[in-house]
């Protein structure tokens, strides 16, 4: 499990840094009647758990075609915890019974989990559930290629509806960036065929053909369906990027050339996003880092006193979105 997030068919190695309990295992120890309230996990990732000894522990599980209606089941029976905090469900601290749930409509499954045996959980599926005495588990995330459209809505559950307190949920990772350096994977393989790939130059069909064949053969999982779902998700973040990033130069914002100190990018201090391809800083209130959309809630200070730090240039991210879109067309 230390090294799940690193095979062939992963995602997640693209994140390139550590992320304790999803890519990074974490360790938990049960006792009778111990719980785990109902959740989705971060950025609706796959989960694996493991139970390594100790009593059993049961699951409840609902399939993500009911996740609308498990959250109206939760909403009716508690509804002025609701109204006083509309983010209770992101925050891992609510039980309901699994009977209410079925006499509301819900899909309702059950199972108990016994030493040695995994468990797995699926994108955006809500699941709940206590021990039935002392054991040792073992969990963490996964994303296979289908994950990635989960991916993309967690990132609009997350933070296009915003609340007065931000986003509802904070990243773990920063959704742009894995996009980002799964192009970047794709690149890697034309570079590494690209003496095969010149020789073809001279005939776009051949050229074409070429570059599918290689892509095919070295990318892990079906092409086909991935890149065409990796051109859509990166051509949205880019547009809104580029949008915002234009609103602010337009208003004679300063820009300059940035980088992290690792590589995990700072939260938004307003929608609690990881912004992957620039951030904004406020020279006084330098620990208030936002996204460009954000750009002048962080503060009441002017435009003068702020600045755009771009990490991933304009001809950065228009070249890895052509460079996607150009092996689309092979497929």
């Amino acid at each position: 499990m230390n090294t799940l997030h690193q095979k062939p068919q992963s995602l997640l190695k693209e994140i390139q840094c550590e992320i304790q309990g999803v890519t990074k295992p974490w360790v938990y120890l049960g006792s009778l009647f111990t719980s785990f309230c109902w959740h989705t996990e971060d950025h609706y990732l796959y989960s694996l758990n493991y139970m390594h000894n100790g009593h059993g522990k049961t699951w409840y599980g609902v399939p993500s075609s009911n996740k609308e209606k498990f959250d109206l089941a939760m909403k009716s029976f508690m509804p002025q915890r609701f109204r006083k905090n509309p983010e209770l469900l992101y925050q891992l601290i609510t039980l309901l019974n699994p009977f209410y749930c079925q006499d509301e409509g819900v899909r309702v499954y059950h199972t108990v989990q016994k030493a040695e045996e995994f468990v797995v959980t699926f994108p955006n599926a809500y699941h709940g559930g206590f021990s039935h005495g002392l054991n040792c588990a073992e969990a963490v995330n996964f994303a296979l290629p289908e994950w990635l459209p989960w991916g993309a809505k967690a990132m609009q559950d997350y933070h296009e509806k915003m609340t007065r307190k931000g986003g509802k949920r904070p990243d773990v990772f920063a959704h742009d960036q894995l996009l980002y350096h799964l192009g970047a994977m794709l690149s890697k393989i034309v570079l590494r065929n690209r003496d095969k790939i010149a020789s073809k130059q001279s005939d776009p069909k051949l050229l074409n053909s070429c570059i599918k064949e290689v892509v095919c053969d070295e990318l892990p999982f079906d092409p086909k369906a991935f890149v065409p779902r990796l051109l859509q998700d990166f051509s949205k973040s880019a547009k809104h990027e580029l949008h915002y990033r234009k609103w602010l130069e337009g208003g004679k914002m300063t820009s300059m050339t940035s980088s992290y100190s690792n590589a995990k990018p700072p939260q938004c201090w307003v929608c609690k996003n990881m912004p992957y391809f620039s951030h904004v800083q406020c020279k006084n209130h330098p620990e208030r880092m936002t996204c460009p959309q954000h750009a002048f809630a962080q503060c009441d200070c002017g435009v003068d006193c702020k600045g755009l730090a771009v990490i991933v240039s304009k001809y950065g991210i228009q070249s890895m979105q052509n460079l996607i879109q150009s092996i689309t067309k092979t497929l």
